[in-house]
């Protein structure tokens, strides 16, 4: 055997280090498991956050991603058919028309064929979930007709009216945030998002800073909006820099009537703010219910239909002490 044999061969020159070939995959650059799970996340969900779009933030158990997003999407395609007459979308719409066709080969060969030279345009989807790359949140995007607080609120109450643990709707999700509109996370971006969600809900100052002028109210809408109330402003911020959670705050308050104050305790509205990256979008809930349903936390709202059921069960008096 020669001397040379079982030795790698040198680079080019035959004065450098010895070179190893590609065996492609990454273009010969080595990815940890977690890039690779990045990957194929947006493979799967194929798309980011725009401008304008309306949904919920979902938050979820840690490590759970794949059963969280089949069980969310499947509890709001069962939301969307009974509160908005949705139907979900009817993967096997073609399956009768192919057991007719199953007996005659040259007829499934054509239709096939046609099927090929005009693809099947994709059906729209009501609900899109949305990954972030980031670990226990992703975004279910709707459109219309879906109201992205009503089915929030439906799903709250329903957990919280779920005594029995075996007839849980979701094991895997916890807090819900509903999205009315977003924008890009800029002055403009936020202030646009904030007056176009606010406006129905609150009296706002004019684009120049000052208080609009009173006007009789128009609509049932426009006369809720511009009674006084008080607020809370609660935000969660992800993935972003440019805007402190205190200079958000002061751009969204800075556009409400001084008729309205702030109350952080127990507000009658509360403005939900969500940053992610280079979005923001807003919405507006009722406080008391919002509280009342645990600021829309699923697993938590479980938690408490299972003790209430636990303490209706226990004997009349018991783990009360007896006065002397």
């Amino acid at each position: 055997m020669s001397d040379g044999a079982g030795k790698r061969k040198q680079g080019p020159g035959s004065n450098g280090p010895a070179t190893k070939k590609s065996k492609g995959g990454s273009g010969g650059k080595w990815q940890t498991p977690h890039q690779k799970a990045r990957k194929t996340e947006q493979v799967e969900l194929g798309r980011t956050l725009e401008v304008n779009d309306a949904g919920i933030w979902v938050t979820y158990a840690r490590g759970m991603k794949g059963k969280a997003i089949t069980e969310f999407k499947n509890l709001c395609n069962e939301y969307g058919e009974s509160l908005f007459g949705v139907k979900p979308p009817d993967e096997d719409g073609d399956k009768d028309e192919d057991d007719e066709d199953a007996g005659d080969i040259e007829a499934s060969i054509e239709k096939e064929l046609a099927s090929m030279a005009q693809p099947k345009p994709k059906a729209k989807q009501t609900f899109t979930p949305i990954g972030t790359g980031l670990d226990c949140v992703f975004f279910m995007k709707t459109v219309k007709p879906v109201d992205p607080l009503k089915l929030v609120t439906k799903a709250s109450q329903d957990a919280k009216d779920c005594p029995d643990p075996m007839q849980r709707k979701t094991k895997y999700i916890n807090r819900l945030t509903p999205i009315f509109d977003t924008d890009k996370a800029t002055d403009k971006g936020i202030e646009r998002v904030a007056r176009s969600v606010m406006e129905p809900h609150f009296e706002l100052k004019s684009e120049s800073g000052e208080e609009a002028s009173a006007e009789p109210a128009t609509s049932e809408q426009d006369g809720e909006g511009s009674a006084a109330c008080t607020y809370a402003i609660r935000y969660n911020i992800r993935n972003h820099t440019a805007f402190k959670s205190s200079e958000v705050i002061k751009k969204i308050a800075d556009l409400v009537s001084p008729k309205h104050k702030v109350n952080l305790t127990s507000p009658d509205k509360v403005v939900l703010v969500e940053i992610f990256q280079t979005f923001c979008g807003v919405s507006v809930v009722d406080g008391k219910e919002s509280e009342e349903l645990k600021r829309y936390n699923l697993n938590e709202l479980y938690k408490v239909a299972l003790e209430d059921k636990k303490q209706k069960g226990k004997p009349e008096g018991e783990g009360v002490a007896e006065s002397t």
